[in-house]
């Protein structure tokens, strides 16, 4: 080693400590340890593990339910019987069948002689029709024919039975004719009537002719698949044929075809559909629900008649199953969370917190005395019981300790697809890594309308730019006007202003209260379109677009002074020197000024995106289903304001930081060598 070398002493452990610490990022590590001690103690616990879950739409990695469907399509049914219900002069409301009916028409009910004295004539449709109840004193009008069979005989009366089914006690007198055989049961007006063998009478039952006024046409069907029947208006027939109504394979052997009406009718389908091939779909109309019940509560288990829940499915029909009598449950723990409808009880020893229906509850203790899911030192002990019931269905599965119980059974429609004649909806269903198009509310939406209103944003903020350092005066002139205005009005304000006034006045057609027969069409169809487009995102018409129009209209005023700031930033010599060049205005402007300016206003752009981000919460006064909206209605049920605010917070704070590093990314990219 030379002499005059010079050798660099070595530095003080204690200085490489000290310069180091000058140098980290004091404020990101501190940020990050802050958000990471936060989410554990968020995601720790079931209850806040609800809360964050709920906040982004509960999504699952993979569902069956991919939309849901309300398709209409033509039906063919059974016409049972056709009626009209009438409103007679003595103000009693009848029932006038169609076989009964005289004449129909446009005339003047006259009050009848023994008429209350305020009886009125009234004018409108007048049904006339037989009465076969004869008032006292009365002569018949006429007689008609019905045939019979015979049940039992009293002297010189007959109890009789019609092909409905139905019974009748007739006069002895009224008979003019019988014979011993089959009288076949009208299966149309009686699906569950039989046959009747043995003696048949035809008689003659008398009747009077009476009037009353129309109210409305009923037609009686029948659907052919399950049995189902309903009242509907004549006015939704829209084919008719006359045909038979055969024999099933199950039938007894004297069944017989008998003549039959059928119609076709407009049904609608409303449910989840949880298939889609080239010809058909498969639509799930009814839920399967079970319940798992323990061994040792079951007190009893017989056989029979099961009643189904038409809330549920109307269409469903009583069937023979299993009856479980289950004693009372006991439940104790600790409640972790309370609403209007539910409690959620997390039992000694688990993890998991259950939920159970409040309306379910016949008996709760609390310890301390009133307190609530909330209290945390000491926490809230709950011991609830509940009463005796008796749950019907059908047994599924049967496990040592427990039995599976089907209470409401699946209903799956198959329909063609030649088959629909409307699609009257047709949304995403449940948010799925399959199914990503459902994700629509929550953080979701959050994210939606950011994305949506920024880029809208950033087209209006570039014009309005360029039009602020324009030399045509209506231009710049139009450009500042629009700047001042806007940046003078609150950010919620504008929403309001777009959801209140500018949207009622695109959707009749006018501008700023004008009626511009040029313009009308082309506005109330821009503003469909918006519909359009606001039901394949959330399922219903809402305010999404004109939340994002106003928070784009906004923004678009500062991104505008931003893109002024940084077109300004440039020499007027590279606008001189490209115009030398032969290139007009525009084209300077787009491929010399403009490409320098971005990257000057790259940094207020990334920051006025954040502030979209936070300001996108202000969507939530229009009812649209965001992220802090579904914050704030799950935080009014089930009053856990700390966690479900230090959630959302947690949510805002997360996605900030990743647009601050995407856009810090985007920066270095853009820098010039």
């Amino acid at each position: 080693m030379s002499e005059n070398q010079f050798v660099e002493p070595p530095v003080p452990f204690i200085d490489r400590v000290i310069f180091l610490a000058k140098t980290l990022p004091w404020w990101a590590i501190i940020l990050v340890i802050g958000l990471v001690l936060v989410g554990y103690s968020m995601l720790v616990s079931d209850e806040r593990r609800d809360v964050m879950d709920y906040l982004i739409d509960r999504p699952v990695l993979n569902t069956d339910e991919l939309y849901d469907v309300t398709y209409e399509v033509d039906a063919e049914v059974l016409l049972v019987s056709e009626s009209y219900l009438v409103i007679d002069a003595y103000d009693d409301r009848l029932t006038v069948f169609l076989q009964d009916l005289i004449s129909r028409e446009e005339g003047v009910l006259e009050c009848p002689a023994d008429a209350p004295a305020d009886c009125l004539s009234q004018r409108g449709t007048v049904i006339t029709y037989r009465q076969y109840d004869i008032p006292t004193g009365a002569e018949p009008s006429d007689t008609y024919s019905f045939d019979a069979g015979v049940l039992d005989q009293q002297e010189n009366m007959l109890t009789v039975r019609l092909a409905t089914g139905d019974t009748l006690e007739i006069d002895t007198a009224w008979v003019t004719a019988e014979r011993e055989g089959l009288l076949a049961c009208d299966r149309v007006a009686n699906s569950t009537c039989e046959n009747f063998r043995g003696r048949v009478v035809t008689f003659e039952r008398p009747y009077v002719i009476a009037q009353a006024i129309e109210v409305r046409g009923d037609a009686h069907i029948r659907f052919l698949e399950d049995g189902y029947e309903r009242t509907i208006r004549p006015v939704f027939i829209k084919e008719t044929r006359e045909g038979v109504l055969s024999c099933d394979d199950d039938a007894p052997a004297d069944c017989v075809e008998i003549p039959a009406t059928y119609v076709t009718i407009p049904e609608r389908i409303t449910g989840v559909e949880i298939e889609s091939k080239r010809d058909y779909v498969r639509v799930r109309v009814v839920a399967q629900e079970t319940i798992e019940i323990p061994r040792n509560r079951i007190l009893d288990i017989n056989m029979g008649t099961v009643e189904c829940d038409e809330d549920i499915d109307p269409r469903c029909q009583n069937f023979e199953g299993t009856l479980v009598d289950v004693k009372g449950e006991v439940v104790e723990g600790r409640l972790t969370l309370e609403d209007r409808t539910h409690y959620r009880i997390q039992p000694p020893g688990q993890k998991e917190a259950i939920r159970y229906r409040r309306s379910d509850i016949v008996e709760e203790t609390r310890t301390p005395e009133n307190c609530a899911a909330t209290d945390q030192d000491p926490p809230c002990m709950i011991v609830i019981r509940f009463e005796e019931t008796t749950l019907g269905g059908r047994i599924i599965q049967e496990i040592d300790n427990m039995i599976v119980l089907e209470t409401v059974p699946e209903k799956v429609f198959k329909i063609q697809k030649d088959d629909i004649t409307k699609t009257s909806r047709r949304v995403p269903s449940t948010c799925a890594l399959n199914n990503p198009r459902a994700c629509n509310e929550g953080i979701f939406l959050t994210l939606i309308v950011t994305f949506s209103a920024y880029a809208l944003a950033l087209m209006i903020g570039l014009m309005v730019g360029v039009g602020r350092v324009m030399h045509n005066p209506v231009i710049y002139h139009l450009s500042t006007l629009y700047v001042e205005l806007i940046r003078g009005i609150p950010l919620l304000v504008l929403l309001f202003v777009f959801a209140f006034v500018i949207g009622p006045e695109m959707r009749d057609g006018r501008l700023f209260g004008l009626d511009i027969p040029i313009l009308s069409d082309f506005i109330s169809g821009f503003y469909k379109q918006l519909n359009s487009i606001e039901v394949r995102i959330l399922g219903f018409e809402s305010f999404l677009s004109e939340a994002i129009l106003g928070l784009a209209v906004g923004y678009g005023a500062f991104l505008g002074e931003v893109f002024r700031a940084g077109i300004q930033s440039i020499h007027r010599g590279q606008m001189e020197a490209s115009r030398s060049l032969g290139m007009s205005y525009f084209q300077s402007m787009r491929h010399v000024i403009l490409p320098q300016a971005i990257r000057t206003v790259l940094p207020p752009l990334g920051n006025d995106f954040i502030a979209l981000l936070k300001d996108s919460s202000l969507i939530m006064v229009l009812a649209l289903p965001d992220m802090f909206f579904r914050g704030r209605s799950y935080a009014s049920e089930s009053f856990r304001y700390v966690d479900v605010y230090t959630g959302v917070a947690l949510y805002y704070v997360a996605m900030t930081l990743l647009l601050s590093l995407i856009v810090r990314q985007i920066e270095r990219w853009a820098r010039l060598p």
